[in-house]
């Protein structure tokens, strides 16, 4: 009886950890983590961008620009930010 009750205390705690920690940080991230994906993002597909062109000759121009439409972002203060999200502070 007791290590049922204590399985289940276990099961729970971490349940609640799960979903109070890890699950909340990915579906509601900070704004600064949210900034850091887009800038991730962002380095990835002009790095890309810049290799399609490189290695085939083909390629856009800006692919800043390009990159940014496929996001959905802006730049201002160095950063990119989101046209989806508006912040909460």
């Amino acid at each position: 009886m007791l290590g049922r009750i204590f399985s289940i205390a276990v099961i729970v705690g971490a349940a609640y950890w799960y979903w109070s920690g890890p699950y909340q940080a990915r579906v509601n991230p900070s704004h600064e983590a949210q900034l850091e994906k887009n800038a991730e993002n962002m380095r990835l597909c002009v790095r890309g961008i810049a290799y399609k062109a490189g290695a085939t000759g083909m390629g856009s121009a800006d692919g800043e620009e390009s990159c940014a439409k496929k996001y959905n972002l802006y730049e201002k203060g160095g950063k990119w930010h989101s046209y989806d999200q508006t912040r909460q502070n």
